[in-house]
């Protein structure tokens, strides 16, 4: 992963064939001491875990792909949950060469061509905790 261009609070990232995301963005956002932000990109992939969350059973369901997508659209937030623990919620949208799309909860994903992700840190933490209606680590209130 290289750092392309920084301006205050803003990252540019470009991540390489081969680089898994997730992994490489949770250990720059560690190394910057980042607690809080908004995460955008795009690219290419060719390994995919990705996860729908069924409500019913409070249990991620995952799924693995092993071809060559297009990163549509990657969104997503960076949190902290109990014992201070880097949490970096993200969901994309892939596109297949027939132009049909899917997409879920991103939990790995290897680039193939391009990986260009856009980081707005913001100020603070925004603190996540455990919701025992619907099983999810949610954002939990405002942290100063």
């Amino acid at each position: 992963m290289e750092l392309i261009h920084s301006e205050g609070q803003l990252y540019t990232l470009n991540f390489k064939r081969g680089e898994e995301i997730i992994s490489g963005l949770t250990d720059f956002l560690k190394n910057k001491n980042i607690r809080a932000g908004h995460i955008t990109g795009l690219g290419a992939a060719s390994e995919l875990t990705l996860a729908y969350y069924n409500i019913e059973t409070k249990e991620y369901e995952k799924r693995q792909f092993t071809e060559n997508v297009e990163i549509l659209s990657l969104l997503g937030n960076v949190g902290i949950k109990e014992k201070d623990a880097l949490v970096v919620h993200m969901h994309g949208v892939f596109g297949k060469k027939d132009f049909s799309v899917f997409g879920g909860h991103v939990f790995a994903l290897t680039v193939s061509g391009a990986g260009e992700i856009h980081l707005t840190a913001l100020q603070n933490e925004i603190r996540r905790a455990y919701d025992e209606e619907t099983g999810l680590t949610l954002m939990d209130g405002l942290t100063q």
